[in-house]
């Protein structure tokens, strides 16, 4: 007699990237190591949360750390938090940032009773419960980049005829035809209908994502906290309420405290910096950008007074963000076939550039710099750098 389904929930997450260097945010080493703390508390965030809420699972999608940078007192702290949610089982399909091989924590690290790990190719089954169990298999390499589930079949008579099997990995959904060369550990929700999963936990894109297609859910809980200015938006975990022989219900909770924003931002009006200062004010105040990692880049015709010394202008706006980086996308506010055609060397130059341009125009913002630069040069004027 099959046992009547009892609810149940798993708290899904990945790409922590824990000790992660920011190194492509521009932060200063100050707020990078800042932000590599936050990433600590929000992992303490998240096990309070499954305890609060008294979750069955705990499931991480891969890149829980970093590999290469991870310290010994960041492998302690880890142990430790998992330890902290014992008797809550957690399962962890390691990734390319954080892969299992030999030397991995993972391998040689001695984890609490209640973590669950898999690091291997093959995939292994956990029961979760009367109704579900988990398959799941890990990288062992950061350059595994097959499909881990080309050829997988679920055996008949093991538990999954009679539990219904959750697929836990780091990888890429791609859409139905893809280039193997160009994805990480591709595969489509083609493939995990074939396998045999109704339900896919994933990791590997740090944007949550919630995708169906016929009978078959995939779930990226995306990264708890963004990692760059690439990455604005909502960020936190995935709660998924199952019942057997029912769509799972999934709830998105934000946690994150970093915010990252990039903001195109217009010159036009400006025909001096301090009118162009106090645009930027109004555009903080407005936006409550006091503690928010701002990406902001001027665009538009600059006008020939206004100078954007982009130093001058940060140090006199940058206490209204959390951070700041500023850059020129601006070009210049001139009729250039008109200069083009002035008999003269800066004509010539003009030609070239426009010529340029012309045959090449994905280089455009490299070629707006250049003119500018290049009209600064014969104004007499001091470059300004971008």
């Amino acid at each position: 007699m099959r046992e009547p389904p009892v609810p149940f929930t798993i708290l899904h997450f990945s790409d922590l990237h824990l000790d992660a260097a920011f190194a492509t945010s521009r932060l200063p080493a100050t707020l990078a190591r800042q932000c590599r703390e936050q990433l600590r508390v929000t992992l303490r965030n998240i096990v309070d949360l499954a305890k609060q809420r008294n979750v069955n699972a705990v499931t991480i999608a891969g890149d829980l750390f970093e590999r290469e940078k991870l310290s010994p007192d960041s492998a302690a702290f880890l142990v430790q938090e998992f330890e902290r949610l014992a008797p809550i089982p957690v399962f962890i399909a390691p990734g390319n940032h954080d892969a299992a091989d030999a030397a991995s924590l993972y391998q040689r690290g001695r984890w609490p009773e209640n973590v669950q790990i898999a690091v291997s190719h093959t995939f292994t089954e956990w029961r979760l419960s009367p109704q579900f169990s988990l398959w799941s298999a890990g990288h062992l390499s950061p350059s595994d980049r097959h499909n881990f589930l080309s050829g997988l079949v679920l055996p008949a008579g093991s538990g999954a005829t009679a539990r219904a099997p959750i697929l836990l990995l780091h990888a890429s959904l791609a859409p139905a035809e893809f280039d193997n060369s160009r994805s990480h550990a591709p595969l489509t929700l083609n493939n995990i209908r074939e396998a045999g999963f109704a339900l896919a936990l994933l990791g590997h894109y740090h944007t949550r994502k919630v995708l169906r297609e016929g009978s078959v859910t995939a779930v990226y809980s995306g990264s708890p906290e963004p990692l760059g200015f690439q990455e604005a938006g909502e960020h936190g975990v995935t709660l998924l309420h199952l019942e057997a022989d029912k769509e799972p219900e999934i709830e998105f909770i934000a946690l994150a405290k970093l915010r990252f924003e990039t903001v195109e931002f217009s010159v036009a009006g400006c025909s001096q910096r301090e009118q162009l200062i106090d645009k930027i004010l109004m555009l903080a105040a407005a936006q409550n950008y006091k503690e928010t990692f701002v990406h902001l880049r001027l665009t538009g015709e600059a006008e020939p007074a206004l100078r954007l010394e982009l130093d001058l202008i940060s140090n006199r706006v940058e206490k209204e963000f959390g951070f700041l980086y500023l850059e020129n996308g601006t070009r210049p506010a001139l009729d250039l076939q008109a200069l083009a055609s002035e008999p003269t060397v800066r004509g010539a130059f003009l030609r070239d550039m426009l010529a340029a341009l012309e045959k090449q125009p994905e280089k455009k913002n490299l070629y707006h710099e250049a003119l500018s630069y290049g009209l600064q040069a014969f104004e007499h004027e001091d470059i300004t750098l971008r």
